[in-house]
């Protein structure tokens, strides 16, 4: 994948993900929030940076108990041979137990659409992928706007490559960890 043609679909992605927070924000705005409570969060996973992966989210609360989610990630591996490419977004709820949105004990799932792209031996192949998950998390909000999430559950993934004549399906059900660090507005 040429260096312009990646940068367009990063453009692309982020375009994508800047207009789902503003079309959250604005069907959501309508919701009356009390005064001292958060309407919206957005939080980063640092560790994913360590192994090639950035990712983000937007949580909007639309009710006392219940937030919509968006998602952005950015991936890129290097292994002996092998060197992937991905990036999406996705989409999803959360809800709480309480209703203490947009913090404390949650579960919910999402889905997401993937664009994966991977090199091996001079042979290139990109396909989607798509992905639903099942999860499970606990937010903190520590000082005035600072939040902790640790999160947990099972994801299943679907798609295929084709290297070297070869198709390589890349599906199956999952493991799914994440910790996030966010600022909640």
């Amino acid at each position: 994948m040429t260096g312009k043609r990646a940068m367009a679909k990063v453009g692309t992605v982020l375009m994508m993900f800047l207009l789902l927070i503003g079309g959250t924000q604005m069907v959501f705005s309508q919701e009356a929030r009390a005064e001292g409570e958060f309407g919206s969060v957005i939080s980063v996973n640092p560790f994913g940076l360590l192994l090639g992966v950035a990712n983000a989210e937007y949580e909007k609360v639309w009710k006392p108990n219940m937030s919509f989610v968006g998602q952005a990630v950015f991936a890129f591996r290097s292994s002996g041979r092998w060197d992937w490419t991905l990036f999406g977004g996705g989409v999803g709820v959360k809800r709480y137990l309480n209703p203490t949105a947009p913090e404390e004990l949650w579960f919910g799932g999402n889905a997401s659409l993937q664009y994966v792209s991977a090199e091996y031996r001079g042979d290139s192949d990109s396909s989607l992928f798509f992905g639903l998950a099942g999860l499970v998390g606990y937010k903190w909000i520590f000082g005035e706007r600072f939040t902790v999430e640790p999160s947990l559950g099972l994801l299943i993934s679907i798609g295929s490559l084709s290297i070297l004549g070869q198709s390589i399906p890349i599906s199956g059900l999952g493991g799914a960890l994440g910790f996030s660090l966010g600022y909640a507005f």
